[in-house]
């Protein structure tokens, strides 16, 4: 207040609130005629002729109010004229206690120059106060957002207009290899250095397009960030401007998180996608098979049993009883390989029995041996311990044959090897585990490995090798359904296969099967249980098929097994000769698979027209909609196709014994 006591003309007096002289300005020193720095704490009573107690008095009646208020004291004075004063008091700062202010007049002056000064002083005080809480506010939202921002999980890097670093956070901290003091200050391209993640060449920093384009940006897709320490760490993320209130350009803000974790999982995804694709192709193919196995399995029914039928008419010595002989294991061969179709599309039973591995491997590459050019060597190489494995033998050498033939094929005519080896695999999941085998089981395994020094495969057929009519063979010499064959084996065997290939230098196929105690019994699947020994006494039995071949030779064999046959091609006609004329029939056998109805719609009106009269029904594929409709149709009995000689007439038996 000193300089702005000095500036005014009245003679004015600062005392504190016990009286003594704290400033005079040059007005009051001038009037009393004495320096101003020498009066600096006399008391003020000195500088009257009053008594002290009059003094006193009047100054606590100024300290009382901050209006000036008249007070009849004398001051001294060279001249020794009596001075009028006025006192009020003035208000307390932060610096500064509460004191008083006297104004010295001869004359009575209005006070109201001195309310409007202490009025200013009120105002300046209060400005001050809201000047410093506003600064305490920003110093404490500062506090705040630095530490919103070293909280956030992401990466966040701040610069200036400049392209300057202003603030990094912790995780950009770790990411960049740079500490927030250091970076401080630092041209953004030198703490954040990316390039584009295939070319390997820099790419723009977000950053500066921000700078020149005033709008959220995003980084590249393939972005790889550079760290300090030599990482190199792909990214994701945007950038954005920082603006004022006015909308001027402060600088740049850029939040990126590495995404390591969210390619490896893409990658992941898009391997099972992968898997899912090829096991959809595996499931319409099995689909495929299991459509076609009817009509098969009836040609090759009617085969079968009309080539037993001849040969049991014919003389033991007969000339053409070999020929016969050649055409019913001819058929018997066709018939194994639908079932090794429908063990492809995994709907058929194997025939899994406990056996050592080593005699079928030894079969398998004695005839390779004989078919093999000179120029192919064959080397073996089989474990001394017996391997003992639940498998069917046909299916198990059938894969082996498939592996070798395809290793010999390699080869392309030229000279080369071929390696049959038999070890025990016990571990982790092996590599080149080939997809469609579920997740890996820890266990003891057998192992077959067939490879070959041939021409291998690139990245590209390694891929397919297993999808179904894949082939890589020139046009009309390969079918594409061997590997895929190989492939639905295995899994019904509780196994995997593994395949390892280089162009140029060979392919290397492993066979895994899950090893079994040796002590243990056979282990064989769920099957109709044993036919009575006992062949048919004269029952009726009504036959229906809607293949006319089959029907006259399915009639034959059960009139020879001991049965009365009434045999129709039509489902129709039978029903109605249930209704009209067949009065004693004790049992139906209906084919599946007929245009006109099918054989549980068969069942259905059977049992509606004959309650209690068994019926078996036979098809070329049993799926599992079949049994499940044959059991709520109140079918006795299920028969694949293709056994209908052997098993038809003891199954007859079998459902009628308990009648």
């Amino acid at each position: 207040m000193r300089p702005l006591l000095d500036a005014l003309p009245e003679p004015l007096l600062l005392l504190d609130l016990q009286g003594g002289l704290l400033h005079l300005n040059r007005a009051a020193a001038q009037w009393l005629g004495v320096a101003a720095p020498d009066m600096v704490g006399v008391a003020f009573h000195t500088l009257c002729a009053d008594a002290p107690d009059v003094v006193a008095a009047a100054l606590h009646q100024g300290a009382r109010s901050t209006q000036f208020s008249p007070a009849r004291l004398t001051l001294k004075r060279s001249a020794a004229e009596p001075c009028r004063c006025e006192l009020a008091r003035v208000a307390a700062t932060d610096e500064h206690p509460a004191g008083l202010l006297i104004r010295l007049q001869p004359q009575a002056v209005a006070a109201n120059r001195f309310l409007a000064l202490n009025e200013r002083i009120d105002a300046l005080s209060r400005e001050v106060a809201r000047r410093r809480a506003v600064e305490a506010a920003l110093r404490e939202q500062g506090e705040w957002l630095h530490v919103v921002l070293r909280s956030i999980g992401d990466a966040v890097i701040a610069t200036d207009a400049q392209a300057r670093v202003v603030l990094m956070n912790p995780v950009a901290e770790q990411l960049c290899g740079w500490s927030e003091a250091l970076a401080r200050g630092q041209p953004v391209t030198e703490v954040f250095c990316i390039v584009h993640g295939q070319t390997r060449q820099p790419a723009t920093n977000p950053v500066q397009r921000v700078l020149l384009e005033r709008r959220i940006v995003g980084l590249d897709a393939q972005t790889l960030l550079l760290a300090r320490d030599g990482r190199e760490l792909p990214i994701d993320d945007a950038a954005g401007p920082i603006l004022d209130a006015d909308g001027a350009l402060l600088g740049v803000v850029l939040v990126f998180r590495e995404i390591s974790e969210r390619l490896q999982a893409e990658q992941a995804r898009r391997a099972l996608e992968q898997q899912l694709r090829n096991a959809q192709k595996m499931e319409a193919v099995g689909t495929l098979a299991g459509g076609i196995a009817h009509d098969f399995n009836n040609v090759l029914g009617a085969i079968l049993a009309n080539t037993v039928l001849a040969e049991e008419e014919l003389a033991s010595d007969h000339p053409v009883r070999p020929r016969l002989a050649h055409i019913g294991r001819a058929g018997q061969r066709a018939r194994e390989l639908v079932r090794q179709i429908m063990a492809f599309s995994r709907r058929q039973p194997q025939l899994l029995r406990r056996q050592v591995l080593q005699p079928l491997l030894e079969e398998c590459t004695a005839l390779l041996r004989s078919t093999l050019p000179a120029s192919a060597q064959l080397r073996v190489v089989l474990c001394d311990e017996p391997l003992h494995v639940l498998a069917d033998a046909t299916q198990v050498e059938q894969v082996v044959m498939n592996l070798c033939t395809n290793a010999w094929h390699a080869l392309r005519g030229s000279s080369g090897r071929i390696g049959v080896t038999l070890d025990v695999y016990e571990g982790d999941a092996p590599d080149g585990l080939a997809a469609g085998f579920g997740a890996w089981q820890p266990g003891r395994y057998a192992r077959v490995i067939v490879s070959d020094n041939g021409c291998g495969m690139d990245a590209q057929t390694l891929q397919r090798v297993f999808e179904p009519f894949f082939t890589t063979k020139p046009k009309g010499e390969g079918t594409g359904l061997g590997l895929a064959v190989a492939h639905g084996i295995i899994a019904e065997h509780r196994g995997a296969l593994t395949v390892h290939s280089t162009p140029g230098k060979g392919t290397r196929f492993g066979l895994l099967l899950p090893l079994v105690d040796a002590s243990g019994g056979e282990a064989l699947p769920l099957a109709l249980p044993a036919p009575a020994q006992a062949l048919g006494r004269g029952q009726h039995v009504v036959y229906i098929d809607d293949d006319e071949v089959l029907v006259a030779t399915v009639e034959v064999l059960l009139t020879r097994a001991g049965f009365r046959v009434s045999a129709f091609a039509s489902p129709r006609a039978a029903l109605r000769a249930l209704g009209t004329a067949l009065a004693d029939v004790d049992i139906v056998v209906s084919d599946f698979n007929m245009p006109e109805l099918t054989g549980l719609e068969v069942a259905r009106e059977v049992a509606r027209m004959r309650p209690g009269l068994p019926l078996i029904v036979t098809s070329g594929y049993l799926s599992d909609d079949l049994r499940r409709g044959a059991h709520a149709a109140g079918v006795a009995r299920l028969l694949n196709k293709e056994e209908t000689y052997e098993r038809l007439a003891a199954l007859i038996v079998e459902v009628l014994v308990p009648r």
